[in-house]
């Protein structure tokens, strides 16, 4: 999916998806005397992972790399079978367009080729509407 965006023009700046980034900030406290299955396990829950719910971690680290990254417009990818990240979509589809004010696309796919060129279109179309919003944000001074 990178390679699609940047043939299409864009620029992958982060990707918040099951692992990566997610987890960078876990630690595990090594001085904690306590069982270190358990700690192990309590590091694993506080992944801000669509199966949990409430979620609202991972809603707070989307705003943290938008900030982080100075992010322009969000694609929310979800692979078709992932049930719980299309549930979470309209929660990040808010939090992107109405408390920043920035273009959100929504792709829904599977792990073939065949929607490559159906993907190819609504990425080159999110694109340009993420060129016109940087345009008149700097133009009008919005954001």
């Amino acid at each position: 999916m990178v390679a699609l965006v940047e043939e299409c023009g864009g620029l992958v700046v982060a990707m918040e998806n099951c692992s990566g980034y997610k987890t960078v900030g876990l630690k595990i406290d090594e001085s904690d005397q306590r069982d270190p299955l358990l700690l192990l396990a309590e590091k694993y829950l506080k992944i801000p992972c669509s199966i949990m719910s409430p979620n609202g971690r991972r809603l707070e680290l989307l705003r943290q790399m938008v900030r982080d990254f100075q992010v322009d417009g969000v694609i929310d990818l979800t692979w078709r079978a992932c049930h719980t990240y299309n549930i979470e979509s309209y929660f990040v589809a808010d939090l992107i367009k109405n408390h920043f004010g920035l273009p959100f696309l929504q792709l829904e796919t599977d792990y073939s080729t065949l929607d490559r060129e159906n993907l190819r279109v609504r990425i080159g179309a999110f694109i340009e509407m993420v060129i016109e919003n940087n345009f008149r944000r700097k133009k009008y001074g919005e954001g």
